[in-house]
């Protein structure tokens, strides 16, 4: 392996040894020759170690041989600091080595500079650019994992607080990717280099324990190797047998996870059985399974179902001789190259068809959707870290179906990686044959039905069920089309409103007239000036004065509303406005009409500020709900809370949010948002309340 090489200065003859086992000559030569350039390109130029910088680039490129990436990808990842910090151009590159490995290498580049660790801003605006870079040519990744790789390797010589630095940033972003993308051996070395970085004595204690513990059951692990041959050559399966020890940081990940101490890490040791095909794994399985005792719930098939980035094998937990835990992977030869290489695999096969290039290419389809609805760089940097850290949970659909998705998933987000529009459908869902709520959190081995209606929307709350990238983007999308539509509702009606009181209907308007009022607002449509009105960026009165020039000059400031239902309507919650109530309408660029108690306190100031305000006519058919806050005044007596709750359930009043405080003289003060149809029964709860004992007072809030 080529890795052994770091610990020395790398050196081109090193490179070309591992290279000649799978490239041809003519391209080997092609290296020698981007050797060439990239040595004179950095003669002078030093590391930070002190030596010459041209080890960096072999070093990476070995790297990249070790994951027998084609020769593009290594002559690029020699060159990868040419066009930076060299006088070579992009354009000699493309002159001397086509534009293939011109473009990579521009790609790396433009990510030298790269920094995540200063501000939240900067960080996810970085992190935009690389999912941009990676979606031009999923090498320039590549590339800049394994930099990334030699750089954690070669950190002696800077000093302990940029160490810490690149450690944090390596475990935050490139680590994660790295497994994202299936590189299996860069992702276990990036993972235990930061471990030890960034904590050293753990790092050292548990190297230690392990080694001991290797060095104690050394003979053990020798028989049961052995024992595992021998059993699957006697049922006539072809397999290769590899023991293996765990990495520090992977025993320290389980046993902070998992809340374990260090013995009670059962697998410990790790066998992998690499057999000629699917078929053959399950049948290894089974004689492995009648060799040692398997461990109940320590089963996963990551054949059937496929971890996101291809990676396929059948992991069991046995007891081995002499109560011995170990750890067995079972895969086919295929599966054994793609779980090693990852993506990489791709380019050494040379076709599209591998698993983890299409998962991966798939992976980066849905990063560049999001990227495109999400309204910030830091949205969009935080809807990506779920898909960076996932652990599975594996759901079913009634159809058998499998559906995999992250550890605490919803029902929702099961919905929308279902299909989008199931998801925005969904109303109601059984896990199991049993009726679940959209928030409850999905286990693996669940049977998930979703019920979907087209009358259902999305509501703001659904954001705070799902966990899911897809469905946050999804929701958030919908919520501002269903925004629109609101407003566009809410602008129609005002207009219309305003026209009514005029003696006009809106139909009866000249199309002419509606034409030269588009022009002069500077609007495209209906649509357009209908959203606008509702957004408050044109006033209705404006818009009537528009219509009606040379007709009236007369406006109105009073509107009628039936229902609030479907439009872009809010209501305050300094003084929650409920049918029956005189109210005041506030237009808003915001939120569209917020409606307000015409008697609050705040009403004064916002009018002050010349917003766009309108005395509204509330007729409501009671087939609304409406907050309304109220307050009691009690003893403090056990019970009493109880009594009251009970008092609201009987009169089907729902009660939102309770607080309580206390008062002087064993009093306590019950402050509840409760829901109602209109004043009428919020008169009959207060009513009832005050006729319950150790009730001071009840009054709206």
């Amino acid at each position: 392996m080529a890795i052994a090489f770091f610990h020395k200065k790398t050196q081109i003859g090193d490179l070309t040894s591992v290279l000649e086992d799978y490239l041809t000559d003519d391209e080997v030569v092609f290296v020698k020759k981007a050797h060439k350039l990239a040595e004179k390109a950095h003669e002078g130029q030093f590391r930070q170690s002190g030596e010459s910088y041209i080890h960096h680039p072999l070093a990476v490129a070995l790297i990249l041989a070790d994951l027998k990436l084609d020769y593009y990808c290594i002559v690029a990842a020699i060159l990868h600091d040419c066009i930076e910090d060299t006088p070579v151009t992009k354009d000699e590159v493309e002159q001397e080595f086509g534009s293939q490995v011109a473009h990579i290498v521009e790609g790396v580049s433009k990510l030298t500079n790269l920094e995540f660790t200063s501000s939240s801003q900067k960080q996810a605006k970085n992190f935009q650019k690389l999912v941009f870079a990676m979606s031009k040519d999923m090498r320039v990744m590549i590339i800049k994992l394994a930099d990334r790789l030699h750089n954690m390797r070669t950190l002696e010589s800077m000093s302990d607080e940029k160490k810490i630095q690149k450690a944090k940033e390596t475990s935050e972003l490139h680590a994660p990717i790295a497994r994202r993308l299936g590189l299996h051996s860069i992702r276990v070395e990036l993972d235990d280099l930061c471990f030890q970085t960034l904590h050293p004595r753990k790092y050292l204690i548990l190297k230690r324990k392990i080694k001991k513990q290797y060095g104690n059951q050394k003979k053990m692990i020798a028989l049961t190797q052995t024992e595992i041959e021998n059993r699957l050559k006697l049922e006539g399966i072809n397999a290769e047998v590899k023991g293996r020890q765990k990495q520090p940081f992977s025993v320290y990940h389980k046993m902070k996870t998992k809340s374990l101490k260090f013995s009670e890490v059962l697998d410990m040791h790790a066998f992998r059985v690499i057999v000629d095909s699917t078929s053959a794994c399950y049948q290894a399985l089974g004689q492995l399974h009648s060799l040692y005792k398997p461990l109940p719930l320590k089963f996963k098939d990551y054949i059937a179902a496929a971890k996101p980035n291809g990676y396929q094998s059948i992991h069991t937990v046995l007891l081995g001789p002499r109560k011995m835990f170990i750890e067995v992977q079972i895969r086919s030869q295929e599966m054994h190259f793609i779980s090693e290489y990852g993506i990489a695999a791709h380019w050494h096969y040379k076709s599209t068809d591998k698993p983890s290039e299409k998962l991966a290419q798939n992976w980066l389809g849905s990063l560049l959707d999001i990227q495109q609805n999400s309204d910030s760089s830091i949205d969009f940097l935080e809807s990506t870290k779920v898909d960076l850290f996932p652990d599975e949970v594996f759901v079913f659909t009634p159809a058998g179906k499998i559906i995999q998705l992250p550890q605490r998933a919803t029902v929702l987000d099961f919905s929308y990686a279902v299909h989008t529009n199931v998801g925005k459908r969904t109303q109601k869902a059984t896990i199991n044959g049993n009726e679940a709520g959209l928030a409850t959190e999905l286990k693996s081995g669940q049977t998930v039905e979703i019920t979907t209606s087209r009358l259902v929307k999305p509501k703001p709350d659904w954001l705070d069920m799902v966990i899911t990238s897809k469905a946050k983007t999804a929701i958030k999308a919908q919520l501002k089309e269903n925004s629109k539509v609101e407003l566009s509702k809410l602008g129609k009606h005002l207009i219309s409103d305003a026209l009514k009181y005029q003696k006009i209907d809106i139909n009866d308007i000249p199309k002419e007239k509606w034409k030269e009022c588009f022009k002069e607002l500077h609007c495209s449509n209906f649509h357009d000036l209908y959203i606008k009105v509702g957004l408050s960026e044109i006033f209705v009165a404006v818009v009537i004065n528009k219509l009606l020039k040379d007709i009236s000059k007369e406006t109105i400031n009073t509107i009628t509303i039936n229902k609030t239902k479907g439009m872009a309507i809010n209501f305050a919650h300094c003084c929650y406005p409920i049918p029956g109530d005189e109210v005041t309408g506030v237009l808003t660029i915001s939120k569209g009409m917020v409606m307000h108690r015409s008697n609050c306190a705040n009403l004064a100031h916002i009018k002050e500020k010349n917003a766009q305000w309108m005395e509204i006519d509330w007729k409501s058919d009671d087939s609304e709900l409406f907050e309304v806050s109220i307050s009691c005044l009690v003893e403090n007596r056990s019970g009493t809370l109880a009594t009251m709750a009970n008092i609201l359930a009987n009169l089907g009043v729902n009660i939102e949010n309770i607080e309580q405080r206390d008062k002087p003289n064993a009093k306590k003060l019950i402050g509840m948002v409760i829901v109602v149809a209109n004043i009428i029964q919020l008169n009959n709860v207060l009513d009832k309340l005050k006729g319950l004992p150790h009730i001071v007072s009840a009054s709206r809030y």
